[in-house]
């Protein structure tokens, strides 16, 4: 039987653009487009920056003018992915209702738009709209946890979850990376120190997230925003905090989560909810179980559930790449079930 990547491929591609696509997210949508196979009809990516080593990337192998775009000559558009800052993605949130396509808005922008929903692919797809449109993929944070906890709550139930999450420097982009990058030399060579992106050191440091205030660390939201978002994804009815902390890695979320079962569930009910999806990694049995050992590594790695006190509560370690399966990777598969969607009903026509 075919599968509906090969469906979709029998018939016309979709006409694709990728805004601000030589940022870490747009370079790594381009990769799970390929990747997966996404069937494309065209491709055009785009920038807002006027430096002019923005103005070259490729796609697929292939080199491709990256040009800013112009609303009036997009050219025919199914789908658009936002890749950019927040203020990028703010540019551009009105242009899928003025030129009729979907755009998926990694940036965080939509927001602000009331009727844009949050979409985990593999948690909610219900909720992505019928027509043209913004679609919100969760920030990174919300995507990892949400996936876990939609997991817990539909396998076993859940009454309550805790967990204190390690941020790493790339989510504040490359500008974020090469910064750690440099503050890590300035130390070990007893240099300076840049900070115009983190606003103070954080190699060999760890910096919560909280002195922030309420803007949020670089390149991410509030514990409050997080939160907010992972109950609109997973539904409401469970005790949730979050707390964010910066740390001196360069890629991989990590955290300590604490979830409370309902009365009568333990660790074998928690690890079936778990092993009902393809999504996790249980309990490697190699022990690769670090950011620097899950680095590039598909799925959320799930290890070290044990006991957390009162009946029912268990600690889980949670890591996943945000590059290789975080927000660039959920936006191709919304992306997919918006195309095949598209696909029955022209099939149904």
């Amino acid at each position: 039987m075919a599968t509906s990547r090969e469906k979709l491929a029998a018939g016309r591609g979709a006409h694709v653009a990728l805004f601000d696509a030589t940022t870490l997210l747009g370079k790594g949508v381009k990769e799970r487009l390929v990747d997966r196979r996404f069937p494309v009809e065209s491709v055009h990516l785009y920038t807002s920056s006027a430096d002019p080593e923005a103005n070259l990337s490729d796609y697929a192998g292939e080199a491709m003018l990256v040009k800013r775009p112009d609303i009036d000559a997009l050219g025919p558009l199914d789908i658009a992915f936002f890749c950019g800052t927040r203020p990028e993605g703010a540019l551009y949130v009105d242009w899928p209702d003025r030129r009729g396509f979907v755009a998926i808005d990694l940036t965080t922008a939509s927001r602000d738009a009331a009727r844009a929903p949050v979409v985990n692919a593999t948690v909610n797809p219900e909720a992505l709209p019928a027509g043209a449109g913004l679609v919100g993929t969760p920030h990174p944070i919300a995507l990892v946890l949400s996936t876990v906890l939609a997991a817990v709550k539909r396998g076993c139930g859940l009454r309550a979850a805790s967990a204190v999450v390690m941020q790493p420097a790339s989510e504040a982009g490359e500008e974020g990376i090469g910064e750690l990058y440099q503050q890590t030399l300035g130390l070990l060579n007893f240099g300076d120190q840049p900070r115009d992106v983190f606003g103070r050191q954080l190699a060999f440091n760890l910096v919560p997230a909280d002195l922030y205030g309420s803007s949020g660390p670089p390149g991410g939201g509030t514990a409050m925003a997080i939160e907010k978002e992972i109950e609109q994804v997973i539904g409401g009815g469970l005790d949730l905090s979050i707390a964010i902390v910066l740390a001196p890695v360069f890629h991989c979320h990590a955290a300590m989560m604490r979830i409370v079962l309902p009365q009568g569930k333990g660790r074998e009910d928690l690890q079936e909810a778990l092993g009902k999806t393809g999504e996790f990694r249980l309990e490697p049995r190699d022990g690769r179980a670090t950011p620097v050992e899950c680095a590039g590594e598909p799925g959320i790695l799930v290890a070290g559930i044990r006991p957390a006190g009162d009946a029912g509560a268990f600690w889980l370690w949670i890591v996943s790449d945000n590059l290789q399966s975080g927000s660039a990777l959920n936006a191709v598969r919304i992306a997919e079930a918006i195309w095949r969607r598209a696909a029955t009903r022209k099939g149904e026509a």
